[in-house]
């Protein structure tokens, strides 16, 4: 344990996270909750990293004596949750019937879908926004479809001249709007992760399935061995900097049994995430004790990168209450995670054009295509000033 007492609210927020619950479950919360003496503390770490229903649920059940005010806090901010979610669900469904009705086939990533396959509920998972995946070649009348269903770009830039839509599209991955009325946000993709080489032949178009959620909402996601990879490749892609991502994962993969696993690790070696798969069930194992056959075990305990990988992910989750992009060269450190889990000529070539080639740069300082190769000579100095540049003071 560490000398301030850290691992022990970790321990606590890990072992709310297990699932299904039950005797184990209970056993380990009362075990972690008996070494916490700052329920402050505890409640800060539990929302940074978005577990506040999980651990209501999993504190309530097992009859840990908390506080009253953390217990109403914890309470109230699972209710807030749950509800959203049901707001979020129903919005999913339209915004997808929306798409259909436009002829562009999307795709949920995470959100609700996840939510319902993993806990059987859409109560118990965070969800900050609604994950939308559709084909490149749609990108750009999908955002048209979007505003003019009253939402508004926000990332990464509230408004897009022609010249910068195009750069986006051809250099980014997604965009970010929230709707003016409501604040919903969704966040429409045509890329489904940093590296395509780690997940190589899922997008749009990919065989997918019809999850019912909420009042009978159709949401359409992933099938089994994708949503399995991809789960593991976003994880990667954060450094795995939230519990909140590991525990959907875990849940999940406790609704699979052992031939589905296997099919899942075989998927995930043969479109390039096989690291990644190793890494997120080592951590599923050290974290939560989760399950799997012996083989599937020792097998990525024998990856190197993955036992590497591991180790990071796991002394940066306990290092104190900041995730990775609230850290100075917190993504530098996750660029250098994705670049050990991936192999290939392709995979490092895709990551040499979008460190070379920064969005942000491009929407600043505009230049004619013939000298987008400047982009690159200054990529480095306009780095090394935003990186060494005081972080910006936060409002109370």
């Amino acid at each position: 344990m560490a000398a301030d007492g850290a691992d022990a609210y970790f321990g606590l927020a890990a072992a709310c996270c297990r699932f299904p619950g039950g005797a184990a479950r209970d056993d380990a919360v009362a075990d972690a909750a008996r070494a916490v003496t700052g329920w402050p503390r505890a409640l800060r770490l539990i929302r940074r990293h978005r577990i506040e229903a999980l651990s209501h649920a999993a504190l309530t059940a097992a009859a840990i004596d908390m506080p009253a005010e953390f217990a109403a806090t914890l309470r109230r901010r699972a209710q807030d949750i749950a509800r959203d979610n049901l707001a979020a669900a129903a919005e999913g469904a339209r915004l997808q019937k929306l798409l259909d009705a436009a002829g562009f086939r999307s795709l949920h990533l995470k959100g609700m879908a996840l939510a319902q396959l993993a806990y059987g509920s859409v109560a118990l998972k965070f969800s900050q926004d609604i994950d939308l995946l559709v084909a490149p070649q749609d990108a750009a009348a999908a955002i048209r479809a979007l505003e003019g269903d009253g939402y508004r770009l926000m990332r990464p830039a509230p408004r897009l001249d022609a010249r910068q839509l195009r750069l986006v599209l051809r250099y980014g991955r997604e965009v970010a709007l929230r709707h003016r009325a409501s604040g919903r946000q969704v966040e429409l993709r045509w890329q489904a992760v940093r590296s395509p080489s780690l997940l190589r032949g899922v997008d749009a178009n990919s065989v997918s399935r019809d999850v019912c959620v909420s009042d009978g909402a159709q949401l359409r996601t992933l099938n089994d061995n994708d949503l399995f990879a991809y789960l593991c490749v976003h994880g990667a892609g954060h450094g795995w900097s939230r519990l909140q991502w590991l525990a959907d994962l875990n849940a999940w993969l406790a609704t699979q049994d052992e031939a589905a696993l296997r099919s899942c690790c075989r998927h995930a070696e043969a479109i390039g995430a096989g690291a990644c798969a190793a890494v997120a069930l080592l951590l599923c194992r050290r974290l939560f004790d989760a399950a799997m056959p012996a083989d599937i075990a020792q097998a990525a305990e024998a990856n190197p990168a993955a036992r590497w990988a591991a180790a990071l992910v796991l002394r940066d989750m306990t290092r104190d209450d900041k995730t990775d992009d609230a850290r100075r060269f917190g993504s530098t450190r996750i660029v250098m995670l994705q670049l050990l889990l991936g192999t290939g000529l392709r995979h490092y070539t895709g990551f040499a054009r979008e460190l070379a080639f920064g969005l942000d740069d491009m929407l600043a300082v505009p230049l004619p295509r013939p000298l987008h190769l400047v982009y690159p000579l200054a990529r480095l100095p306009l780095w090394l000033w935003r990186k060494m540049a005081p972080a910006p003071k936060r409002s109370a």
